[in-house]
This record gives C-alpha cells, sequence and structure tokens, in this order.
C-alpha cells in the first residue's frame, strides 16, 4: 500500500513538474513570438525615423510648407513598402519631405527613398531631372496626371526680407510651376493658350470643353491643365 502511494505521489509530482515546464515553454515560446514581431514592425519604422533632423525657419509672417505649416496624416511607400498612417509635412523652402516620429522628433525622408507621399489629397513624387528637353530641375512635385502625356506641378517657396521694415520683418513668397511632358518634350504651362499651343491639333475642341466647365486659369490651373490634358488623351485614342 505505502509502495502505491510512493508511485502514485511520484506520478502525480512528475505531471506537475512536465506541466509546468511545458506551460513554461509555452509562454516563452509567446514573449520571444512578440518580441520577434515588435522587432520586425519597430524595424520597419525605425527605417523612417533615421537620417538628419529638420532644422527649423526662423520667424516669418507665413510658413513655407505645403498647405499647412502643421504635420497632416498621410500614406506613404517608402523603399516599397508601404505605410498607411505616418505624419508628414513637405518643406518647399528647403524642398524636404519631413516626418514627425512617435516621439515628436523631427525627420528629412531620404528622397531617393521616397516612391510616393499621398498628402493633403496630393499625390506627390520625386522626380529626377533627365536629359530630355526642358526637363524641370530635381525634387518633390506633386503628379496630376499620369498617362502617355505627364503632367507635374511645382511648389516653391523662397525666403525674403523686408528691408524697409524697421524690424526687418521677414516672409516667403510662394510659388507654383506646371510643367506638362509630351512626346519627349517638358512644356511649361504658363496659361491656357500656351497649353492648347502644345495639345495640337484639338486646340478647337479643347477651348471647347474648357469652356464648357467653366475653368479659369488663374484660380484652377491644376484641374483645368490636368483635365485637358486627360480629353486630349482621350481626342487622340493614346
Amino acid at each position: 500500500m505505502v509502495k502505491i502511494i510512493k508511485k502514485t505521489s511520484l506520478c502525480y509530482f512528475l505531471v506537475l513538474c512536465c506541466g509546468h515546464l511545458f506551460a513554461q515553454d509555452t509562454r516563452q515560446q509567446l514573449i520571444d513570438h512578440a518580441a520577434i514581431e515588435y522587432l520586425r514592425i519597430a524595424g520597419n519604422q525605425s527605417v523612417l525615423y533615421y537620417g538628419n533632423e529638420h532644422d527649423g525657419h526662423p520667424r516669418t509672417s507665413n510658413h513655407p510648407y505645403l498647405k499647412d505649416a502643421q504635420y497632416s496624416k498621410a500614406r506613404l511607400s517608402y523603399l516599397r513598402v508601404i505605410y498607411p498612417e505616418v505624419m508628414l509635412r513637405l518643406d518647399l523652402s528647403r524642398n524636404e519631405l519631413v516626418i514627425q516620429s512617435p516621439e515628436l522628433r523631427n525627420f528629412v525622408l531620404f528622397p531617393e527613398n521616397v516612391d510616393y507621399a499621398e498628402l493633403h489629397g496630393q499625390h506627390i513624387i520625386y522626380f529626377r531631372y533627365d536629359s530630355l528637353p526642358g526637363c524641370p530641375s530635381t525634387g518633390y512635385y506633386v503628379l496630376l496626371h499620369s498617362g502617355k502625356c505627364k503632367v507635374l506641378e511645382k511648389n516653391s517657396a523662397l525666403l525674403m526680407r523686408n528691408n524697409q521694415s524697421t524690424t526687418l520683418d521677414q516672409y516667403f513668397t510662394l510659388s507654383t510651376n506646371y510643367y506638362l511632358y509630351k512626346d519627349g518634350v517638358y512644356h511649361i504651362i504658363r496659361n491656357k493658350r500656351g497649353l492648347l499651343n502644345v495639345l495640337y491639333p484639338y486646340k478647337k475642341e479643347l477651348k471647347h470643353f474648357i469652356s464648357s466647365h467653366r475653368w479659369r486659369f488663374r484660380h484652377e490651373a491644376a484641374e483645368l491643365i490636368a483635365q485637358t490634358v486627360k480629353e486630349y488623351e482621350k481626342l487622340s485614342g493614346l
């Protein structure tokens, strides 16, 4: 009887030990898996928060950022990895795309790694200069249309000083240029007439198309150019 009790106690002890060891092993596996997953995610994110920190601008009466001086939620493709929600702003003065880290630090993204960013409802790309006639300079552009023809919008900000003021007020002058790529040549588009001259031989049809939508180049240049180019491609069968 004593032997039976001893054997039963030993079996019970072994079961408890094995169960405890199994529980420990399972718990450790879960911890290891969680750690690996964390490092994987953190590793991907750390690619974004690495490099030069963004320098602030001197005090001015306006700001040099696209649309808003504050960071805005954006979708970013970086090194072919898509980040659905990051905090970005585009510095038009320094031509830098800046990201805000979870620790509220400001990092300049390496432009050669930026595939695109969707910010303020606009598709932003890092365009590189090539040897084609009329090619604009390297930098961040808004891609307004991409087909057989391409339409690019370049926004810039230049720091100015008001020397007539006793306080030496500083401010940014903002400018926008539009470029149309067609048949191996880039054309800078400054007005409706220039656009229609490039989009021959459908000037008459496109002029009527613009008038029917009541677009004005001065106030709706981006939409006017992009939609007119789309209509040109449709008329041309491109």
